[in-house]
């Protein structure tokens, strides 16, 4: 796996630019009854202003299609309780119909942020670099700013490797093992043309909130570093912005990491699952009534030859 990068492109270089980004990176693994979860990761982006911003830079160290990267602003501004608890604080949406720009205020009226919605001009994408280097244009205010976009497909597929446990037949039979390793800004996997090109214009971290969600089915069981917190996610909250079908029963956990004033960050996360689905369950079966009839023979077949030897021996 490689580090993704986070980079801005100043309108002057002469004038002073935000240096340093708060990050928030959501990974959802929601199991759909086969072998192939639905995954994919929200992005979260928060700067304390844009004034000598021209763009925010991402780039990402797989193929992104335009159709994998999506503003996801739509599916929670206009619902206050979810946007309390995406960020975790009592606030209140001031929405905006004919601006792109809608007020995150908390309980006593005092401004806290704006939150962004891309349009599809904003976006661009250009494949370079073993990889996709995504460009947001930005608006220019003096204000902090928020912007919140999903991604899927192959990126989210590099970001982990499957394997099965070593130490049962029956365990490494219906049970499987994830590493999810995520960087960003990691300098000594970015290539460096790609680094040449950023010239020493990453973004530094000043604050990163790893989520990883998954069915409570599914236990962590080695990481990094200890998980500030696990909570339970409300289904009745979250099912439209997770916007897949039949998860009203699923329980979802929300393991949760922090990281403060970093110039580069790395996640690490050891799952272990059951994938003991209709089809795994049938193979085994069916392999257990094989193995079963071979005992039955070979208990037939056993029996027999004692007969034989003690009916000779008795004569």
């Amino acid at each position: 796996m490689k580090s993704i990068a986070i980079w801005y492109e100043p309108i002057e270089n002469n004038l002073e630019s935000v240096n340093d980004i708060e990050l928030h990176f959501n990974l959802w693994k929601i199991p759909n009854g086969t072998k192939n979860a639905h995954k994919f990761l929200d992005i979260g982006l928060k700067l304390a202003n844009t004034e000598n911003l021209s763009c925010l830079k991402i780039y990402f160290p797989t193929i992104i299609a335009t159709s994998d990267f999506e503003d996801i602003v739509g599916k929670f501004i206009d619902k206050p309780d979810l946007v309390s608890a995406i960020f975790n604080e009592n606030y209140n949406v001031k929405l905006n119909s004919t601006s792109k720009f809608n007020e995150i205020r908390d309980i006593d009226n005092n401004f806290i942020f704006n939150i962004y919605k891309s349009s599809i001009t904003d976006i661009s994408f250009e494949n370079n670099f073993e990889g996709t280097i995504v460009t947001i244009n930005l608006p220019k205010q003096e204000q902090r700013i928020y912007l919140r976009y999903r991604i899927k497909g192959e990126f989210i597929n590099s970001l982990s490797t499957i394997s099965k446990p070593t130490n049962a037949i029956l365990e490494s039979a219906f049970s499987e093992i994830e590493m999810i390793d995520f960087r960003v800004n990691e300098i000594r996997d970015l290539n460096l043309s790609l680094l040449e090109s950023i010239n020493k214009k990453l973004l530094k971290i000043e604050k990163l909130h790893f989520f990883f969600i998954c069915s409570n089915d599914e236990e962590v069981v080695g990481n990094h570093q200890p998980f500030l917190s696990c909570r339970n996610l409300e289904n009745y909250r979250w099912n439209n912005y997770v916007d897949l079908p039949n998860t009203d029963k699923q329980i979802y956990l929300a393991y949760h990491w922090k990281e403060k004033l970093k110039e580069s960050v790395s996640i690490l996360i050891k799952s272990k699952y059951e994938r003991n689905n209709l089809k795994t369950i049938f193979k085994y079966a069916v392999f257990a009534l094989i193995v079963a009839v071979a005992i039955e023979l070979f208990s037939n077949w056993l029996y027999d030859v004692m007969k034989g030897i003690l009916t000779y021996k008795c004569n």
